[in-house]
């Protein structure tokens, strides 16, 4: 074995002691004919995608990532930080659901795209932190 996978695999030990996490992605279209921006409908893409993660609170402390995040304005105090597998695909439209399996009611995320930072390994992705934003309503625009 090399200490690549020796790495990813101790990482993806310590994420499976954590959080259950749902990934939902969407389809987006527009509406046709339209000439407004906000005429989006979205349509869930396959099914539910279940995966661990490690989840934090959002910290100011000097200096940090999250700190230089917070002054620009592009992270808020209860933001959460999301710590998943490296090689998770987090681009285009999704949803994300902390807890269990029968719980996901009420604690929908998300993602905030300028906070995604992926750790890699001579090219190999390990770790990805994600800053996630809850929904008050438990939706996306336009789902």
């Amino acid at each position: 074995m090399s200490y690549i996978s020796d790495f990813q695999n101790a990482v993806n030990d310590v994420l499976g002691l954590s959080k259950t996490i749902r990934i939902k992605y969407y389809n987006t279209s527009f509406g046709a004919g339209s000439y407004y921006d906000d005429d989006v409908t979205l349509t869930q893409s396959g099914s539910n995608l279940w995966i661990s993660g490690v989840i934090l609170p959002i910290t100011n402390k000097f200096g940090s990532n999250d700190a230089v995040l917070l002054e620009q304005g592009k992270i808020l105090t209860n933001d959460t930080k999301l710590y998943i597998q490296g090689s998770m695909n987090t681009s285009g439209t999704l949803k994300i659901g902390l807890g269990s399996y029968t719980n996901m009611s009420g604690c929908e995320y998300s993602i905030i795209p300028e906070g995604i930072t992926t750790w890699s390994v001579n090219g190999s992705p390990i770790v990805k932190k994600l800053y996630v934003r809850y929904l008050p309503t438990g939706s996306l625009i336009g789902e």
